[in-house]
């Protein structure tokens, strides 16, 4: 039986944000993530489908005989860049629990791919290249959420990268199954060859869907590829471009029996791409449009309205406080209409101390962004929670959450969700353990950029994105590059990015 190590090591890095990342972010349960896990702990991710890359690196690696040392696996929310000493920490730790376990037939990673640390150094080559010398000349697979960076170092250093294939993210377990199957077939001495292919161009968050077009009819492209004579994995990534590195962006991977597989896969692949770039563009409400139009759409619309506030998603490294979207339906006079979630730890905790029922005079937000500034009003505190709760959507079902102390707090019609540790509004749990139902909300407010449509889609009568300040900037054109690659188009069709000289 081949001997497999697993470690995990995940962040979605923004290097224009300013939330810290610390070292207690992996080690507690942090929003998406469960808490820093160590060796038979890990296995709690084979008990059922878990929408986590390891759960189905481990159950299908039962299938195909792979005998899986489970090693270390952490994550946490995305924020601004690793420190290096927090890095080091987590590496010392997967790499000490790597020798102690030597030797191995091949080692599982379970990545991200738009990891930073410290000094604008790429995360997934280093893990990977520290790993390769712990471990010498065996396969390394890795797996990645599709908003990975994917550098040509990087690409090289990995026997093999398995990309997720849907936003929102409702594949993880299934990414870890495909990585296991090509883990079996290069572990039992298969020679592979493979093709690497990047973007010219760069994918605004809120193109990015596979629910929608342009992306849509890409994704569907992989497993007709998949399925041509000596292709064996294919793999689209569509970057994260709140990350300022030379390789930001999106890229292709195939992987074949042959060479001359693998490079018509890629470019099929590629072209595809380019066909569909005029669809990779910005279309976006400012909050006071957007909220105007909201309002006159809830009034004869069968369904909820959602206005997302695209560029304060935790999910994104934003610090989700901002509270331009509540000023507006405020001022606009918008009735049942909810925002979640507010991260806040000091209005959480003044609603708890004031307890159910009360009325208190707090600053809400707005604590973050350099010229914002908090909403401060009188609020009613309709209903609090402190704990785990369970998540109910495709994205986070069956899992344990918890955010803290979180409250319902509400002004002149409008409710919001408020809580002690940073998530995105990905789950209708986020409201729920609130007394919040989104299904009967008129006007519905969330700090997400896509994962939303995974659990809140199927309420929406319409969408409309919000083009409101945070540490995420949707167009690409606006972002403050300064170590970009010289000439990659910043969206669809858009205008090349120029370094400026010094």
């Amino acid at each position: 039986m081949k001997r497999i190590g697993l470690a995990g090591f995940i962040h979605e890095t923004n290097t224009f944000s300013s939330t810290p990342t610390l070292l207690e972010n992996f080690i507690k349960q942090s929003g998406f993530y469960p808490e820093l896990l160590q060796g038979e702990d890990i296995l709690q991710f084979k008990q059922g489908k878990v929408n986590i890359a390891s759960s189905g690196f481990l159950q299908e690696a039962d299938t195909l005989d792979l005998e899986v040392i489970p090693l270390v696996w952490c994550g946490t929310e995305p924020s601004q860049s690793v420190p290096e000493d927090v890095f080091n920490t987590l590496m010392d730790m997967i790499l000490d629990a790597m020798r102690k376990s030597l030797p191995y037939d091949g080692i599982y990673l379970d990545l991200h791919g738009a990891m930073v640390y410290g000094d604008l150094q790429d995360g997934e080559t280093e893990i990977i290249r520290r790993v390769r010398q712990v471990v010498g000349d065996i396969p390394i697979v890795a797996s990645l959420d599709l908003h990975g960076n994917i550098s040509p170092e990087n690409f090289e250093l990995a026997d093999a990268m398995v990309g997720y294939r849907t936003y929102p993210h409702v594949d993880g377990y299934e990414a870890g199954q495909r990585s296991a199957v090509l883990m079996k077939y290069l572990v039992d001495g298969n020679e592979v060859y493979k093709a690497f292919r990047q973007s010219p161009f760069l994918m605004p968050a809120t193109t990015q869907p596979t629910t929608i077009e342009p992306a849509k009819s890409l994704y569907a492209l992989i497993p007709e590829v998949e399925a041509r004579e000596n292709v064996l994995s294919a793999s689209i990534m569509e970057g994260f471009n709140a990350c300022d590195l030379p390789h930001t962006g999106p890229s292709i991977f195939t992987y074949a029996k042959t060479q001359q597989a693998a490079d018509e896969a890629a470019d099929f692949l590629l072209d595809a791409m380019l066909e569909r770039e005029e669809g990779f563009s910005v279309n976006m409400f400012s909050a006071a449009d957007a909220v105007k139009k909201a309002i006159e759409l809830s009034n004869t619309a069968d369904g909820t309205i959602l206005l997302i506030d695209v560029q304060d998603n935790a999910g994104g490294g934003s610090p989700s406080d901002s509270v331009w979207i509540l000023e507006e339906l405020i001022k606009q006079k918008a009735q049942n209409a909810a925002l979640g979630v507010i991260w806040d730890p000091a209005a959480a905790a003044a609603a708890h101390q004031a307890g159910e029922g009360a009325e208190i005079e707090i600053p809400l937000g707005g604590k973050s962004l350099p010229g914002h500034t908090p909403y401060t009003a009188v609020y009613k505190v309709e209903q609090l929670f402190e704990g785990d709760f369970i998540g109910v959507g495709p994205m986070v079902k069956g899992r344990r959450l918890n955010l803290g102390k979180m409250a319902q707090l509400s002004h002149q019609g409008v409710r919001i969700v408020v809580s002690t540790d940073r998530m995105q509004a990905l789950d209708r749990s986020l409201f729920q353990t609130v007394g919040i139902e989104p299904s009967e909300v008129k006007i519905l407010v969330l700090k997400s950029a896509n994962h939303y449509r995974a659990d809140f889609g199927s309420l929406a009568a319409e969408i409309i994105n919000v083009d409101a300040p945070s540490a995420i900037i949707e167009d690409p054109v606006k972002i403050d590059y300064k170590h970009l690659r010289s000439g990659v188009r910043l969206k669809g069709l858009g205008p090349e990015f120029k370094p400026v000289q010094k």
